[in-house]
């Protein structure tokens, strides 16, 4: 009687183990430099509605007139919901400033913190949720 209660404990202990190191990995923001932000105006060129994050691409132009395209991590269209987001909030050629913490390594790629339209009003302003993809 004993064996079987061990057993059942002892792969609920494995299973919580597995999910708590899952679910701690898929959150992880050590990749983005949460020190410093970036503001960054472009174009949207995919607002990418989906599960498990959104994203929104966008075009920037650098000091040298080069376009690079930048990739801006949000939260779940669930939670974007909530702040009154949706699949249409963004349209390619829209233009948006992005304000966001950038990738440590280099890349254009981001966890957006803040986005205005081009008249400055602003659509989303995740405050301290932007660390929290």
């Amino acid at each position: 009687m004993r064996a079987p209660r061990l057993l059942a404990v002892a792969s609920f202990v494995v299973a919580f183990t597995m999910l708590a190191g899952l679910v701690s990995a898929h959150h992880s923001v050590v990749g983005y430099d949460r020190k410093q932000t970036v503001t960054l105006k472009g174009v949207v060129s995919e607002w990418r509605w989906r599960n498990p994050h959104a994203f929104l691409l966008f075009d920037v132009k650098d000091a040298s007139g080069k376009v690079v395209t930048w990739s801006g991590e949000l939260q779940s269209p669930l939670s974007m919901v909530a702040l009154g987001l949706n699949r249409n909030t963004f349209k390619p050629g829209d233009e948006v400033t992005v304000v966001a913490f950038p990738a440590v390594k280099g890349t254009p790629d981001s966890i957006v913190q803040k986005i205005m339209g081009p008249d400055g009003k602003v659509i989303i302003d995740r405050g301290s949720r932007a660390l929290e993809p």
